[in-house]
């Protein structure tokens, strides 16, 4: 139990005050029983009235209206642990503490105790938090909430665009069938069909250990499902893996089992029975887009060569994948190869994604300039207001245009892009993704 402090160390400010009695019974009038979230077990949560009704007009009716409740202990069947706590944390101070594992529910006991601020908080959590590393949790939550298809379609435009980083994540592996199903409809994916059907694999090996399987072949096909492998692309995956992963597995029979064969031309009967995508072309991935920062109407005229090294520093106005940066020459020497090493930072000068390449000038991009387009391996999620910076080294002299980067601000498909401390010699064009809006 809390004891009061001493006068001395009693907190200045009236916020740190009534964090001192936030989830604390000294003064209490109030419980409220709930589940664990961790344990599922039902625990108590004490409380204070006056500090929930001055924040919720619900919470007042409950306390002091006409048909106010008159017993100490509420249960709320509808909440957890983990939810309530951070309604009340924000009730008591302010402050917040959410996560992706319990944004949603905040937000709905936000809405149904009335508490806007929380629900702005939540909101704001959401249009820069999602990430690779969170997006199947709020995805699983997804699937307990109406109304969530633009929240959902943010999280799987991040799926699409980072679909390795996803696969990778832990929270993967806890995904429902439901999701899984979904995601391997998706042709948008950024991702090569052996790695996702590696990734599939893994993932039934976990569903089997959490169902208390064994991860043996007929135990695996009962998560990979026919609705599950008939929108894998089997053409495009290798030999090896076809053996290694399918055949060992026993998820796929082989009526012709000579591998030296054309990949085409072999004939893959899954062992569930369903007619394997035969597809004519890999997952297409989504098309980038260019934020240029050259007039249209004044394109550079006059080259001289670049520094060994240089930088752009830029910040966008909401979140983006940045998915690389063209350079342009002047193309006096388009049969040349030019080794490059490119970096992005982010504003502690950290690198976040590097690639180093051999490159050949191609006519395209700002006014059909020559030129050619680095990319790094994956997209890389820029948060809103987050400066990061591009670097690039190459050992060669680039000719490179000296009147670029007239605009310091652009506006690309309702992006705002800042460039900071730009100066004359700098990268020309962003290629970035835009995410949905969330509202």
């Amino acid at each position: 139990m809390f004891e009061w402090p001493d006068l001395n160390t009693l907190p200045s400010s009236l916020a740190e005050r009534n964090m001192r009695m936030f989830n604390n019974s000294l003064m209490s009038d109030v419980n409220f029983i709930v589940r664990d979230s961790e344990s599922q077990r039902k625990i108590s949560i004490p409380a204070h009235k006056y500090v929930l009704s001055i924040g919720s007009p619900v919470f007042y009716k409950m306390f002091y209206g006409d048909l106010s409740e008159k017993s100490d202990s509420i249960e709320l069947v509808d909440a957890d642990s983990e939810s309530l706590l951070e309604l009340f944390r924000f009730m008591y101070s302010d402050e917040t503490n959410l996560t992706a594992s319990c944004v949603l529910r905040v937000m709905y006991l936000a809405e149904k105790y009335m508490v806007p601020a929380l629900l702005d908080e939540c909101a704001k959590f959401l249009k820069n938090e999602i990430n690779a590393e969170n997006t199947w949790e709020i995805l699983r939550q997804c699937e307990f909430f109406r109304d969530t298809e633009k929240l959902q379609e943010r999280c799987w435009s991040i799926v699409d665009l980072q679909t390795r980083q996803c696969i990778r994540s832990k929270g993967f592996l806890s995904n429902s069938q439901g999701i899984v199903e979904a995601l391997v409809k998706r042709e948008s994916l950024d991702i090569e069909e052996s790695e996702l059907l590696r990734a599939l694999l893994s993932w039934a090996e976990e569903q089997c250990k959490l169902h208390s399987l064994e991860p043996r072949s007929e135990n695996i096909k009962k998560f990979l499902s026919a609705k599950v492998l008939s929108h894998i692309s089997f053409k495009f995956i290798n030999d090896s893996d076809l053996i290694n992963h399918c055949l060992a597995t026993g998820v796929l029979d082989l009526k012709d089992s000579q591998f030296s064969q054309e990949l085409a031309n072999l004939d893959f009967v899954p062992a569930v029975s369903v007619q394997p995508n035969k597809g004519s072309r890999p997952r297409q991935g989504i098309q980038p887009l260019r934020c240029r920062r050259l007039f249209v109407n004044e394109p550079p005229r006059l080259f001289a060569p670049y520094e060994s090294t240089n930088n752009v520093c830029f910040f966008a106005d909401q979140s983006v994948c940045i998915r690389g940066v063209r350079i342009i020459l002047s193309g006096r020497n388009l049969h040349d190869d030019y080794v490059v090493i490119t970096k992005l930072l982010d504003s502690n000068r950290t690198c976040v994604s590097c690639v180093q390449g051999n490159y050949k000038v191609e006519f395209g991009g700002t006014e059909g300039l020559p030129g050619f387009d680095i990319l790094f391996t994956e997209p890389v999620l820029v948060k809103k207001g987050a400066k990061h910076f591009i670097t690039m080294f190459s050992p060669a002299e680039l000719d490179l245009p000296q009147r670029i980067g007239k605009r310091d601000e652009v506006n690309c498909a309702g992006v705002n892009f800042y460039f900071p401390d730009s100066t004359h010699r700098q990268f020309p064009e962003l290629i970035f993704h835009p995410l949905p809006p969330l509202w």
